[in-house]
């Protein structure tokens, strides 16, 4: 693959994203012509920029002005145009007026094609335009599947709030991915237990089109998002990095208790009652301390305290 490609595809990537940001996830014909000639019309030949309709103002050509003018029907009802001081009557180019939207439909198949997840073709709609539900991805290094969603404007504070709302309706019993159109900076930094948030552009294989590298992906997940905290744990639990260390864990028991405490931490309370740590975890009547529910290892202490019934990270 030439170089001149790859550049195409990154530039048509970067369109998407900035497109996907927009409200409606829509864009004039005269901002792709004036603006991304070359990335529009690669869009638009994949079918993932389809025509929905026509704007209903234009930019002035004949007073050289820069301000968009209405549009109105021609005297002779044939087209649209408007009236300029300078010129008169000014026929609008019917291809100027176009509106290209973003075609999820066509979209996600291409993104996700390496990721194997069966609803890609009928992704379920979470939230109408903004959150779907794709189905589980095969991912190297995993025996099963990881449930992903794919979303977009997640920088929007509406639009994470709604997310949020469904992250609580439809909660997950252990890592989640979601897919996000939104760039790695302007992602929220707020930690949602289960949840590991990715930006798609981190995770495209930069030589083969839009499609999402299983093999970077799953790197992603093993290394998670530094966020510059002195604590972060990966979204499923296995691992938790504290002042700069990481600690793996296997057992489900084990993560039930580290995500506890992460979270405790994450909301500012200093101490946990163990006995309500350990049950969170349903580690059982006869395991009462940490040192019993992390037996056969012990580097735990190195970042947990436990005494007088209670625990708790310590930074």
């Amino acid at each position: 693959m030439t170089r001149s490609l790859r550049s195409s595809d990154h530039d048509a990537l970067a369109l998407i994203c900035a497109i996907a940001q927009t409200r409606d996830a829509r864009i004039t014909s005269a901002a792709l012509s004036n603006h991304h000639p070359v990335a529009g019309a690669q869009l638009q030949a994949s079918g993932v920029l389809t025509r929905v309709g026509d704007e209903a103002a234009a930019t002035s050509l004949a007073d050289h002005e820069d301000t968009p003018v209405a549009l109105a029907r021609s005297p002779d009802g044939r087209s649209f145009g408007y009236f300029s001081p300078q010129a008169g009557w000014v026929t609008a180019s019917p291809d100027a007026q176009a509106v290209y939207a973003l075609s999820f439909e066509t979209l996600l198949p291409k993104l996700l094609d390496g990721l194997d997840c069966p609803l890609v073709s009928r992704p379920l709609e979470l939230l109408p335009g903004l959150l779907w539900e794709v189905g589980g991805a095969r991912l190297p290094g995993r025996s099963a599947r990881v449930p992903v969603w794919f979303g977009r404007r997640l920088s929007d504070p509406a639009t994470w709030a709604l997310f949020l709302q469904q992250v609580q309706q439809r909660p997950s019993s252990g890592l989640r991915i979601v897919l996000s159109l939104t760039a790695e900076a302007k992602l929220p930094k707020t930690y949602v237990s289960g949840h590991e948030i990715i930006a798609v552009r981190s995770v495209v294989d930069a030589s083969d089109g839009f499609r999402i590298d299983p093999q970077i992906l799953a790197a992603r997940l093993a290394h998670g998002r530094d966020d510059g905290q002195p604590v972060s744990m990966a979204a499923d639990g296995a691992s938790i990095t504290v002042r700069g260390k990481s600690y793996a864990f296997t057992g489900t028991k084990q993560r039930a208790i580290i995500r506890h405490l992460f979270e405790a931490w994450l909301r500012g309370e200093r101490e946990c009652l163990t006995a309500a740590v350990l049950e969170a975890a349903n580690s059982g009547d006869q395991v009462r301390t940490l040192g019993k529910a992390f037996k056969g290892r012990s580097d735990w202490r190195e970042f947990i305290k436990e005494e007088r019934g209670r625990c708790w990270i310590d930074v």
